[in-house]
């Protein structure tokens, strides 16, 4: 099998956006073909918890968030985000996703990168940026949030896809053994007829990456007899 990243080092990173999340997630999102926003309470990072909650009460409304991340794999990703075998990255095209949730602006539907700040230079003087708001230590994320203001009582939100060619790829667990990619990547492929490509990230194992040591210890080795 050829091993392949999630995202080719060498590969132009600008139009696409990584959801590093769960199979099940994943299942339901091809499924039901929707996307489901989270209600950031049950977060972890508790700066921004409450900086959300801030924003919510001032605001009054009810707060929805769909996070995506820029650029290429990171271990932190599948560590934060998509830890253990069922963890998975998918890969939307970036210009199409803008333009479904351009599509739903009128409900409530905003979207930006993040912008990391100190503490010393965050600018706290408008609301309305708070949830793009994040602490400098995250900046390495380089996250892209969308958030979905609603009535204080809404309870859930979804977007629905209509083309589920928005998907560019998906890329399986670094951790899942190869005979399990095989029987995801054949139900992906063949019962749900996804048309992206599939991949088993090798971030921790990459076999180009050995192979260039391998042979110049070879090479190494080459010349010591020589001389």
């Amino acid at each position: 099998m050829k091993s392949q990243d999630c995202l080719s080092e060498s590969e132009d990173s600008s139009n696409k956006l990584n959801r590093f999340t769960t199979l099940p997630h994943l299942m339901d999102m091809l499924i039901k073909r929707r996307l489901v926003f989270s209600d950031p309470k049950f977060w972890e990072d508790k700066n921004d918890v409450e900086i959300l909650k801030i924003y919510q009460n001032a605001k009054r409304v009810k707060l929805f968030v769909l996070c995506f991340l820029i650029g290429h794999e990171t271990i932190h990703h599948w560590k934060a985000y998509a830890n253990g075998i069922s963890g998975c990255c998918i890969e939307f095209d970036r210009a199409k996703l803008e333009k479904l949730f351009l599509a739903h602006k009128s409900d409530g539907v905003r979207f930006e990168e993040v912008n990391y700040n100190t503490i010393e230079e965050v600018k706290v003087d408008c609301v309305c940026r708070f949830p793009f708001l994040k602490r400098h230590p995250y900046k390495f994320e380089n996250e892209f949030r969308v958030i979905c203001i609603g009535k204080r009582r809404a309870k859930s939100f979804e977007i629905s896809i209509d083309d589920l060619n928005v998907i560019k790829r998906i890329t399986l667990s670094p951790q899942m053994p190869v005979h399990l990619f095989r029987t995801i990547e054949c139900f992906l492929k063949g019962v749900l007829k996804v048309k992206a490509k599939v991949n088993l990230s090798r971030i921790i194992k990459h076999p180009d990456w050995i192979g260039k040591f391998k042979r110049a210890k070879l090479g190494e080795k080459a010349a010591h007899h020589e001389g």
